[in-house]
């Protein structure tokens, strides 16, 4: 008689062990609230700092674009110039001439239009014309000067017939030469390449002014060809003094360019990589164009921002210690804080722990007992039974491995007898798949004796059995017939329906009477009869003059053949089709003459070469069919329906096989010729 045990659910238990380790958690909590204080200090601190770096930021960003600002200016009037010129050219009668003469000494500190030669190869008369009408740009140098506030120095432009305009303050300088070569000047040199407006590297004026970067353009005639470059040249000093200033204490501005070397006002060349106080990651991030601020291994802040019309960079340096002395207080008094918090927490776990083993034990025992039992059943002890230790869940679960026991030997002894009728027809179909092999002619060279022709073939069904075969027999000395056919369906219906069909086909052709049209209208008549499954095949039957290459074939709803005549390319053969063979009673079929030549090729073959399917869904096609036949054209037969072959396999890839594939190739040699290709 079974014991009826008091239910005491697990949930219960459980919730038990909770309420427990609750009660010692809110005790020792009640310790640790006087520390509380410290999430909002560290929340002070992040906030604190969080605040500095991003004034820092915006200051950085703010700086950043006041530079692009002025330097975009710049830009935008060096390549308005440049639009203005082009649209000279393009209507040179629109604007009046305007003399432009050679530097004079009187003009000296007075900013005025003057003109450069090349070299002594150019011809000044013959220029003359080209630079009185571009003299008009001065209108636009002298206004840009009087807003500039003499930041630039000078306003030229060069062009590719040889002179040079430039509107400056030094004709003392200028007048000692007319010549100067600036066609491989690299602000000219540049400009042609770039095609648009752009800002130089900075460089030390000729002239002893200081510092100077370039910003230039080129500029095209009416018929779009380049046609010279208009530039300024500004003082760095000038430019950029007021905008370095930051009135932070201990912050110090910088300026770098799109090659890291930094844009001083006094040095040329300096690296900025070469910073002692900056780091190689901080480094590639400013030169990346980022806008952001990043702490140095060496305990400094560099905050930074992209100029947009230069590839350059604005970044303000300030030491991490003088940027956060309040915080330090504050990491002194936190550092002491999670000591305190570390200790709370172990004797937290240690309880935890303490409690736990006991709890787990307790909880454990009857599901260690169950993963025994469960042990012994995976042995394949079914018999075995579990023991039912308590009235509660796990009890229930001890209940439910006896049923499962009991159910998987049963389920055990009727896998057994599946598995063994299974392999009884596995058994059967593999010995129906020899009889189907063996039905097809698979001996080659078939004909060994015969020196006309060659021929090969294969079939790769898509399941044990399949529904294609192919056949080829002598009628006579001088005929042979091709055959290759599909029958509709596949398995076993499909391959009793295909013996019957080439049973047939070859009985009646070899009678020695009848045309390929006269043989298929017998056997679609007797295959007529008794159809009631209303099976079907397709056949291409031909019958050829071994003597004169001459044949007549029958297409019944089959792939059209493919033919590659001596030394050329396959191409398909396309003749009208008639029905499948089956599928009406007294039916005629189309049937049309065709001739081979010595060196000629034949192919035929099943739905399943064309119609092979890759996992995108995708269709071989008869395009690349044709294509690997073309790549495998001067082979032995058997290498290329290999070829053909390894041609699908590598589209369809892992896609499983759905059709029979069958394929055979016919080479034509005449009775002249002998073959030469390898045996099979």
């Amino acid at each position: 008689m079974e014991i009826q045990l008091k239910r005491r659910p697990i949930q219960r238990k459980i919730r038990h062990d909770l309420l427990v380790i609750t009660l010692v958690s809110v005790l020792i909590m009640t310790l640790v609230v006087e520390f509380c204080f410290f999430t909002l200090a560290r929340s002070q601190r992040v906030q604190i700092t969080g605040k500095l770096q991003s004034d820092l930021v915006n200051i950085t960003e703010n700086k950043a674009e006041n530079i692009n600002i002025l330097l975009q200016q710049y830009l935008s009037f060096t390549q308005g110039c440049a639009e203005h010129i082009h649209e000279m050219y393009n209507r040179p009668t629109g604007f009046q001439p305007r003399f432009v003469d050679w530097a004079d000494p009187k003009n000296n500190d007075v900013f005025t239009m003057q003109k450069t030669l090349r070299d002594t190869s150019v011809d000044d008369d013959a220029l003359l014309q080209e630079q009185r009408l571009l003299g008009n740009l001065e209108s636009s140098f002298t206004a840009f000067h009087h807003s500039d506030g003499g930041i630039v120095t000078m306003y030229y432009l060069a062009t590719e017939s040889g002179f040079m305009l430039h509107y400056d303050a030094a004709s003392a300088l200028k007048a000692e030469s007319h010549y100067y070569d600036y066609s491989q000047k690299s602000w000219y040199r540049d400009a042609r390449e770039q095609g648009h407006a752009f800002f130089t590297d900075v460089y030390e004026d000729g002239y002893g002014r200081g510092l100077t970067i370039t910003c230039a353009a080129p500029f095209y005639d009416a018929d779009q060809q380049f046609a010279g470059v208009v530039a300024m040249d500004i003082l760095v000093s000038d430019a950029f003094d007021s905008l370095l200033k930051i009135n932070m204490e201990n912050t110090e501005a910088l300026l770098v360019d799109n090659d890291g070397r930094l844009i001083s006002t006094e040095q040329i060349g300096l690296n900025f990589r070469d910073d002692p106080l900056l780091d190689e990651n901080t480094f590639r991030k400013i030169m990346d164009s980022k806008t952001d601020i990043s702490l140095t291994d060496k305990g400094y802040y560099y905050a930074y921002a992209p100029i947009k019309a230069t590839s350059w960079h604005y970044c303000l340096r300030i030491n991490e210690h003088e940027m956060l002395q309040v915080m330090y207080i504050m990491k002194a008094a936190i550092i002491l804080m999670n000591i305190l918090f570390v200790i709370v927490d172990i004797i937290i776990i240690a309880v935890i722990m303490v409690y736990s083993k006991k709890s787990a034990r307790k909880l454990t025992m009857p599901l260690i007992d169950l993963r025994n039992d469960a042990q012994k059943i995976s042995e394949g002890d079914f018999d075995h039974h579990a023991i039912v230790h308590d009235n509660d869940e796990i009890g229930d679960l001890a209940k439910d491995f006896n049923s499962m026991a009991a159910s998987l030997k049963q389920y055990i002894e009727d896998i057994k007898k599946v598995t063994a009728e299974k392999e009884r027809i596995g058994a059967e179909l593999n010995v129906a798949t020899q009889i189907q092999a063996d039905m097809l002619p698979r001996i080659f060279p078939a004909f060994p004796e015969r020196n006309e022709f060659d021929i090969y073939a294969t079939m790769d069904p898509a399941k044990e059995v399949g529904g294609d075969f192919y056949d080829f027999f002598l009628i006579d000395e001088k005929h042979l017939a091709l055959v290759m056919a599909d029958v509709s369906g596949k398995g076993v219906p499909a391959a009793l329906f295909m013996v019957i069909a080439k049973t047939l086909i070859k009985n009646r052709a070899i009678m020695g009477k009848g045309t390929p049209s006269e043989i298929l209208y017998d056997v679609n008549n007797q295959l007529c009869e008794g159809n009631d499954a209303e099976l079907f095949v397709t056949v291409w039957l031909a019958i050829l003059d071994l003597e004169t290459g001459k044949g007549i074939a029958a297409n019944a709803g089959h792939e059209n053949p493919a033919v590659r005549r001596k030394d050329g390319t396959f191409e398909l053969i396309k003749n009208r089709h008639s029905p499948a063979v089956a599928t009406m009673e007294n039916m005629k079929f189309r049937e049309h003459e065709f001739e081979l030549f010595p060196g000629d090729t034949l192919f035929v073959y099943t739905d399943g070469v064309a119609e092979a399917t890759n996992a995108d869904n995708k269709l071989y096609g008869t395009d690349r069919m044709v294509e690997a036949l073309d790549d495998h054209a001067g082979a032995a037969l058997k290498d290329m329906l290999q070829g053909v072959r390894q041609s699908i396999d590598a589209f369809v890839g892992e896609a499983p096989q759905f059709d029979d594939i069958t394929m055979l190739g016919f080479r034509y040699f005449g009775t002249g010729e002998s073959t030469e290709e390898s045996e099979a």
